[in-house]
């Protein structure tokens, strides 16, 4: 695997890290309600389900390599029909200023475990993480050329990028408890998140 491969793989990432999304919403709720600290926990849990979706979209695309082909176009029509799903999603927030439903009860005092353990299940009970991986990892990363050492590699990419785009979200929360509440930074977020989907729907289909 080409080291051009690895840094269009880890760009796709920053996008992906970097949208708001519901795991993303969920960090900086439980930074305003329970402190930097207990976020952290929760985004190394959604870290891990992250990992885990992308163990299973590297292995499920091994074994079908041979047909990718065919396959790569479904998995495209999929993603991009999903990512355009995400961005309507978006607008509407925008426009009508609904929130949703918080993972995390105001007031929850939940421990260190149950808040990884939240984390966890954000990414295992949400389409998003498997349909960008089934999408992006064949987009930008020749699957036959995916050997452990490169697996290894694109596991640490996601760890390194990962950290500080969470760093971003909950320190900024953190730091801005009031601010991140209002509801123009909240429809200008919402914006910016049905934008980058559109974006990103749309250089799937043209790929």
């Amino acid at each position: 695997m080409s080291l051009e491969n690895l840094l269009m793989f880890a760009g796709a990432l920053v996008v992906l890290f970097l949208t708001p999304g519901p795991g993303i919403a969920a960090m900086i709720a439980r930074t305003l309600d329970a402190g930097p600290w207990h976020a952290a926990m929760y985004g190394l849990g959604i870290l891990t389900g992250d990992i885990f979706w992308f163990t299973l979209a590297v292995t499920g695309l091994a074994a079908v390599a041979d047909q990718l082909g065919a396959f790569w176009l479904v998995a495209k029509l999929i993603g991009a029909g999903y990512l355009g799903y995400m961005a309507f999603k978006a607008f509407w927030s925008a426009y009508t200023g609904a929130r949703p439903k918080p993972v995390f009860p105001s007031g929850s005092k939940r421990g260190w475990a149950a808040t990884y353990v939240a984390g966890v299940a954000m990414p295992l009970s949400n389409p998003k993480p498997i349909v960008f991986y089934l999408t992006l990892v064949p987009a930008f990363v020749p699957i036959e050329a995916i050997t452990a050492w490169s697996y290894a590699a694109m596991v640490a990419i996601m760890i390194v990028l990962a950290i500080p785009a969470a760093a971003v979200y909950i320190i900024g929360a953190h730091k801005a408890r009031d601010w991140m509440q209002t509801p123009a930074v909240r429809k200008g977020t919402d914006i910016v998140t049905g934008l980058v989907m559109t974006a990103i729907a749309v250089i799937l289909l043209l790929r």
